[in-house]
């Protein structure tokens, strides 16, 4: 299997959850595993990012992602919920890929995200990220960044 170069984790969740604790808990584990370097600032930021503008790319589906320099290591976290967590005014998130790029990624790293985040426009894309266990989604994580 191919490991990703970059951070990956993989957390599901079966209870009910507000979007900002989902949001304080992907703060708490980039911090917790050295992807980012303050946790309230990663935290506010996304936040901040959500305001901006709908992050949810299909139904049930978000893609939180931000660039900035308290990101020490780029990551993905991808976060899974069975009931689903309100994301954006009526709709329900089950799968949010979270992406956080370092602020001076190197440019193959970045056109690698580009080609990533183009392969979620496909449905079966975002159904086998859904589905899949953590391995056979990071090996396609792998795929898709082409470095």
């Amino acid at each position: 299997m191919n490991r990703l170069p970059i951070g990956f984790a993989l957390f599901s969740f079966e209870g009910s959850k507000t979007k900002k604790q989902i949001l304080e808990e992907i703060a708490a584990f980039s911090f917790n595993n050295g992807l980012v370097y303050n946790k309230a600032q990663l935290l506010e930021e996304l936040q901040a990012r959500e305001k901006v503008g709908n992050t949810m790319i299909a139904e049930s589906f978000a893609l939180p992602h931000i660039e900035s320099p308290v990101i020490r290591e780029s990551g993905v976290v991808l976060v899974r919920s069975k009931k689903g967590i309100f994301w954006q005014e009526a709709y329900q998130a089950k799968t949010i890929l979270v992406i956080l790029l370092k602020e001076n990624e190197t440019k193959i790293m970045k056109k690698g995200i580009v080609s990533l985040m183009r392969c979620l426009a496909y449905e079966e894309n975002l159904q086998f990220i859904t589905e899949r266990s953590k391995e056979e989604v990071e090996s396609f994580l792998f795929r898709q960044l082409h470095v």
